[in-house]
Formats: C-alpha cells, structure tokens, sequence
C-alpha cells in the first residue's frame, strides 16, 4: 500500500504541474500513463521511503515535476500562450534541485572527513595479540573450497537428478559456520560441530517455473573443507521442503518486496544471504540499515530474518541477534569504512594532495573464521605501495569490532604471485585462490589453495605473511603444512608457539620410516593417526633409521595430524 501511495501521489503531482483546461483529454490520457509507469518502477525498484537520506525518492521527484512543467509548457506552445505566471509549475523543480545540493555539501566526503573517519573505531595492536584472537585449527578444517568450486560441485549434485534440474538452479552461495544436528532426505543424519559450510537456496528457473511450482523443494549444503562431502536437502527432520521466498519469486514471493510490504519500506536493506540455522531450518538474512551522514555513511542497524517456507519476519538489533547469524555487517560497508579509515586520519586535503600518512586496504576482502566467530579481513597498505603491506585489519562480521594488526608483511596479490611459483604448480601452470588467513604456529600465514585448467584444487600453498622466504606446497594440504613448517624451522620463525601447542620430549620406537627427497616421514609405535617429519638437513642421523630403532625426539604437540621434528636423535645408531 505504501508504494501506491507513493505512486499516487507522485501522479497527482505531475497532473497538477501538467494540467492546461484546453487539453483535458490528452493530459487525462498521459496521466494515467505515468500512474502506470512509476507504479511499475516502484514496484521493481522498491525505493526506501525515507523522506531524507536515500536518493530514490528525491531522483522521482525531479524526474516528475520537471516532466509536469514541461508538458504544461508544451501545451502552451502549442496554442502559442506563455504567461510568465505559469513559471510556479517549476518550483518543485528547484526545490527537488535544491535538495541535491543540500544533500551533497551534508554527504560530501570532503566536507565530513573526520565523520567519514569516526565510522570505524579501530583498535591498533601488535601482531602478538593476534595468537590470542585467531586461533589455531587443525589443517583438515581449513577453507579449501571457494565459492566457485563450490557453486560447481552443487550444480553437479542437483545435475545428478534429472527431473528437478529442469524445474530449478543453484541459488548464490553462502558460506557460515555451523553447529547443530539434523536428519534429511530418507533419514540420513548431518552433524555440524563449529564446521563451515557452503549453501545455496534452489532457484525457479524462469518467470513459468515459478508459475507453474510456486516453492522450490530445497537446498544444497557443500562443505567448504572437502568438495566430496555435498547434500542435496529436501526434507529436514521428516518434513518435507516448501521453499517460497526467493530471490527468483515473483510478486509477493520476491525476498525483498515480501519484507518491504510487511512493514520494512522505511528500511535499507543490504546483504541477502540464505543461511540455515543448528536444525537445517532455511532462513534469508538481510541487514537493516541507515545513512548516518546525510545520503552516505551506511550504518548496520541489525539484521532481519525471514523464514523461507513460511515467510515470518523478524528485526533483530545487533546486540540481539541469534548466535547461528554469521554476518550482519556487509562487506561493501566495511570496505568503505576500512578505506575512510585509512584515507581521512588528518583530513580530506591530506588523503587528496599530501598523503602523508595515509594507508588503504589491499585488493580484495575476506572471511576468517576463529572458534565461531568471523571477521572480514583485508590488509593494509600504503598509499601508492604494489606489494608490501603496514599489517592487516580484521573486523568482527556481527559487533563491526576493529582491529589493526601491525605486521609488516606481503599482500594478498604478491602471496599469489609466490604461490604461482611454486615449481609443482609453475610447471602445471597451475594458479592460486585469494589467500585466506590462519594462525600457524602462532605466525599469520596465508593459505592458499592451487586450481587447475578444469577448476579443481590440485595443490595447496602456505605462506608466512611476514616472511616471503617461508612458503611450503604440495598436493595435499598435509604435505602443504609440512613443507611449510620446514621452512618455517629453517628461517628460525617457529621459535613462535601458537597456544594449542605444548612441547613434548619422549622416545620412542620407529614402527616405519619413507624418504621423499630429503624429507622422512615416520611413524611410532607409541603414538598412533600422527607422523612426524624431518629433514637430513638438520637430522642426518633420519637417513641411517629403520623400523624398530629406539629415538629420542622432541616436538610441539597440537592439533595438527603431521608434525615436525624440533630434535631427533638415534639412540641405536654409531658410526
């Protein structure tokens, strides 16, 4: 209803403005057109309808009082009569011309730099905080599925039935972190425990599928660490699927004119996401928000959820939100708002002319996840620099909690630039993902992932941020890590102990030992699902050992299934 008031009203005033006693007929005919016209664009376009503060409104506003005065104008040119008194039908004009102005000067960044700024209260902490913020996880939970790879492997899972491919699509993928239980299709049971995951909403594939179907049957879950581990989800917990708001639905099954027509028309909204909550319950999560300084300065108010079978509504602040609720400050936001805070620290004249100072975020944002919680990250460069980088910046994806990281180090780009180098994968020609960042060994290390010609992860890459020397690659992602800590050995930079690791000195007896170059893997009798590494480098004794040898060796025990040697020594060899 509120749109057609908006469209009424917008037509009663152009039929003011445009009225002439001696074309009735006519004038009745083209008011009723544009009745038609903006009804259709206020239905497609869904303005906000706020008064102040977002341009929609204003931009129809001039577009139908200059067009209602001109066709005045018009008519009376065509009877020849131009009485300057008629000029009034021009004043809507001016005031919406006005209202630009005005809007610009309160949203200009050069006026409201130190504004701009503000947005972003961020924190600056050396890099030893961040072994207290990012936590170390086992390689195995490592994202090695992008959003590409994992839109292909869904693609491939709904291809597998023929007959629903035909009906819908894969909808845009959403990763987030799960914790729950539930069962799906012919009672198979899904446990999640802190696990990330990929999901996507099934899509009507054209205006008459949705016609014809009105809901979609279901979702599809990959799982954002092993591309062979993928679900098509029709039924949860022995109910079937009825998805029917979508961003494929028309009408009032459209996911924002259904949440604009329910009592949200005065909101923004921003960062559609199909997520499912610990039960395998499917929900949309878009973000309420509001322009803080004048027509910009986008501010997350909190989230809205709507639920995709029933259609229920619910506004959540941020301090409020359900815990199952990954993001509620979209990425566009804080990419401007990471930039302002990089650019605006000594005014708008200094970001422009003297850039004394001034630091801008790298190419590209990204998810890290730690026990549950997300942050985007980016790192943080300056002004003008092609590969180094100040440090890095990780903002808490619900609380917009900042915190700049001062690691000097490589960026994004020149991490794949080394990864890419790699002979394993410059032979193949292979090529690397946008790095992911990660707590190894207490050392911020981008992690990558190798694709080959078809899209497939072929090989994995491990990169110290702070330390271009330090890489390590391989075609699994324990060889990856294990390379990586030889390296990091070599350069001395493993004198850093992440929490999650504890040093261990035991003997032990070697149940099997295997060379790859000067790399040995070997396993204990006493410790059972870990191997070790070592390298002739520092060890040579490893090349003299053979099964049954009784060693001493030292290590840091965690979470990780391959580690390396920090001392070996072969109590049963002598030259």
């Amino acid at each position: 209803m509120s749109y057609i008031a908006l469209t009424l009203g917008f037509t009663a005033l152009f039929a003011v403005l445009s009225f002439h006693k001696e074309y009735k007929t006519t004038w009745s005919i083209i008011c009723a057109v544009v009745f038609v016209l903006f009804g259709v664009i206020n239905y497609n376009t869904l303005p906000v309808l706020q008064w102040w503060g977002f341009e929609g409104v204003w931009i129809e506003a001039f577009i139908v009082s200059l067009t209602g005065a001109c066709l005045h104008f018009a008519f009376c040119a065509d009877d020849g009569n131009y009485e300057i008194k008629y000029t009034w039908r021009f004043i809507p004009t001016g005031i919406t011309v006005l209202a630009f102005f005005i809007a610009g000067f309160q949203s200009w960044e050069m006026f409201h730099a130190d504004e701009y700024y503000k947005r972003l209260k961020v924190e600056t902490v050396p890099d030893s905080v961040f072994n207290a913020d990012v936590h170390p996880i086992p390689v195995s939970k490592m994202i090695s599925v992008d959003g590409k790879l994992a839109r292909k492997v869904a693609e491939d899972k709904l291809g597998e039935d023929l007959g629903l491919g035909s009906r819908v699509e894969v909808g845009n993928m959403t990763i987030q972190n799960i914790t729950g239980e539930f069962t799906i299709n012919n009672g198979k049971k899904l446990v999640f425990n802190n696990d990330l995951i990929w999901v996507a909403p099934l899509e009507h594939r054209s205006f008459w599928k949705w016609f014809r179907n009105g809901h979609t049957p279901g979702y599809i879950i990959v799982d954002a660490t092993d591309a062979t581990r993928r679900w098509l989800v029709t039924e949860v917990n022995g109910q079937k699927l009825r998805i029917q708001y979508l961003e494929s639905g028309r009408f009032g099954d459209d996911i924002e004119r259904h949440i604009k027509g329910n009592g949200y028309a005065s909101k923004g909204l921003n960062d559609h996401c199909f997520e499912i909550d610990g039960n395998g319950n499917p929900y949309w999560v878009l973000s309420s928000y509001d322009q803080k300084i004048g027509f910009g300065g986008e501010e997350s108010e909190g989230p809205i959820t709507v639920d995709a079978q029933t259609g229920e509504l619910k506004a959540y602040s941020i301090e409020n939100a359900p815990a199952w609720i990954d993001r509620i400050q979209p990425q566009s936001f804080i990419e401007d708002q990471i930039r302002c805070w990089g650019e605006y620290k000594d005014g708008w004249w200094n970001a422009v002319w003297a850039q004394i100072g001034v630091q801008e975020p790298t190419p590209g944002t990204t998810l890290v996840y730690s026990e549950g919680r997300s942050f985007w990250y980016t790192g943080i460069q300056s002004a003008g620099a092609d590969n180094g980088t100040n440090g890095f910046m990780l903002v808490d994806t619900r609380t917009k909690a900042a915190k700049f990281y001062r690691v000097i180090g490589i960026n994004e780009t020149e991490a794949m630039r080394i990864a890419d180098d790699q002979p394993f994968a410059k032979a193949a020609q292979y090529s690397s993902n946008f790095p992911v960042l990660y707590n190894v060994r207490g050392i911020p290390t981008y992690f990558m992932t190798m694709k080959g010609s078809s899209g497939n992860v072929v090989g994995y890459c491990f990169l110290a941020v702070n330390n271009r020397q330090a890489v390590g690659s391989g075609v699994s992602k324990q060889d990856a890590e294990a390379a990586y800590l030889r390296m990091l050995k070599k350069t001395y930079q493993d004198k850093i102990k992440d929490g999650d690791v504890n040093k261990e000195t035991r003997q032990f007896t070697v149940r099997a030992i295997v060379q790859e170059n000067n790399i040995y893997y070997i396993l204990f009798n006493e410790v059972k699902g870990i191997e070790f590494t070592g390298s002739t480098e520092f060890y040579p004794e490893l090349k003299w050992t053979k099964p049954g040898d009784k060693v001493k060796v030292s290590y840091g025990k965690g979470e990780s299934k391959v580690i390396p040697l920090d001392f070996y020594e072969n109590l049963d060899f002598e030259i």
